[in-house]
């Protein structure tokens, strides 16, 4: 199973290797002479666009430059990691991306991918949200035992999720794995597009992170089922957890990552990590994200994040195995 937490796998990486990595990141010698694009693979309104707007504007400032949002959606982040790979390596284009392009998809597919791990140099680990299972309020069902009840007698009912491969599309049917029961699962190009369907009752539920899903739960628009983290979430402390309800030690967080092209020059990843550092500790920051629910990541060096997206891989790699998940 996944582990406890991303932060406490994030902490062992810590120990082992802060003091190592960080004198070679001090240098904040390379500054952007032109506007940086800062990719995202979803459409906007989810986490990894909500997150890439948050940054942009203190990333500006920190830079020097305007930092300009650019949402690539589709393939569940994939098309957005293939530009990016194909990117020049000049600090003026970055990515922000999730463990769907940069981990999931090698897993799924390890052959039948336009890109691979090694196209990718990874600046820092930036953000995790727990996640939450919301069906539409016309879903006769108000905890898992009813859901899986409900999704038993009602054959023709599906989920959806925003891409195949994507975090939220495993840990999806992981839940549904563990329950004993198969729902056919709808692949959208974005978050808003999955709760534009559930709103409209086209399919009865998704796997969404808390930023997208408590707002909702919250007005009444959706209902919110069960969160998949150990532990209750403040934005919404009356959902028990998927652990609570039986599926004992599920906890499985969505987190992004800040990318750029392979072979990014020392001296311009120093710089994209000594500013994403200093962003990511702005108190005001802080204050919007977690009013979000999402929880800001700092202090995860390039090389520190390389072996923790090694760690993810594995991760999921026994999830699908154990789950006997496919693309298909």
């Amino acid at each position: 199973m996944f582990s406890r937490t991303l932060h406490r796998a994030a902490g062992a990486l810590f120990a082992a290797s802060a003091l190592a990595a960080a004198p070679a990141l001090a240098a904040d010698a390379w500054k952007p002479a032109k506007p940086v694009r800062l990719l995202v693979g979803f459409a906007p309104g989810g986490s990894a666009d909500t997150l890439a707007r948050l940054l942009a504007e203190p990333l500006s400032q920190r830079l020097g430059q305007p930092v300009v949002v650019e949402n690539l959606a589709g393939a569940g982040g994939n098309i957005m990691a293939y530009r990016l790979s194909q990117s020049p390596a000049d600090g003026y284009t970055i990515g922000i991306a999730a463990a769907g392009s940069m981990a999931i998809t090698h897993v799924l597919n390890p052959k039948g991918t336009n890109y691979k791990p090694a196209d990718f140099t990874p600046v820092t680990l930036a953000a995790v949200q727990p996640n939450v299972v919301i069906v539409n309020n016309d879903v006769p069902a108000s905890n898992l035992a009813e859901l899986k009840e409900y999704f038993q007698k009602t054959p023709t009912a599906t989920y959806g999720t925003a891409g195949v491969g994507i975090s939220n599309h495993l840990i999806a049917e992981t839940m549904l794995y563990k329950l004993g029961v198969k729902v056919p699962h709808a692949a959208y190009r974005g978050a808003a597009p999955v709760i534009t369907d559930l709103l409209g009752g086209h399919i009865a539920m998704t796997m969404d992170n808390i930023s997208t899903a408590a707002p909702l739960a919250s007005q009444g628009k959706v209902k919110a089922i069960a969160v998949a983290s150990l532990k209750r979430a403040p934005q919404l402390p009356s959902v028990p957890t998927l652990d609570e309800q039986g599926l004992k030690g599920f906890d499985m967080p969505t987190w992004q990552g800040v990318f750029a092209p392979a072979g990014l020059p020392a001296d311009v990843l120093a710089t994209y990590y000594a500013a994403l550092q200093d962003v990511l500790k702005q108190p005001a920051l802080i204050e919007k994200m977690a009013g979000l629910g999402s929880e800001p990541v700092t202090g995860m060096t390039p090389e520190q994040f390389g072996q923790f997206l090694e760690k993810d891989r594995q991760q999921w790699a026994d999830i699908v195995k154990a789950a006997n998940i496919s693309l298909e």
